[in-house]
């Protein structure tokens, strides 16, 4: 059964999803932690994954963190995790690497 939401749980969920990603969590990964800890549907824990996201993104920005290691370290977290799911079938997970990694390289046709 789901957890009465108080303004201090979202703040309290909002951070442990930041940390979750600050770890090196995988959103999937992440959303199923949270839901699991927190007693939440993956719904509700995919909103707060996503927030998390965004402040990770204000911060790295605020900050003025050098791109070009950033996107080499998302690369190799991307090429890695694309290996994993073509090694155990997970075409899903495989598609949506690869979908990631075309985007963040920009070598969408669209472009």
């Amino acid at each position: 059964m789901a957890k009465a939401h108080t303004h201090g749980a979202g703040d309290h969920r909002r951070s442990t999803a930041l940390n979750l990603l600050l770890k090196g969590t995988s959103a999937s990964a992440a959303v199923s932690l949270l839901a699991e800890q927190e007693g939440i549907s993956r719904r509700q824990a995919q909103r707060y994954v996503r927030a998390g996201y965004a402040q990770l993104q204000i911060d790295i920005e605020a900050c003025g963190v050098d791109r070009v290691p950033m996107v080499a370290k998302l690369v190799h977290l991307l090429e890695s995790t694309l290996v994993i799911a073509m090694e155990s079938k997970q075409c899903a997970a495989a598609v949506g690497a690869a979908r990631e990694l075309r985007e963040l390289l920009g070598l969408s046709a669209d472009r």
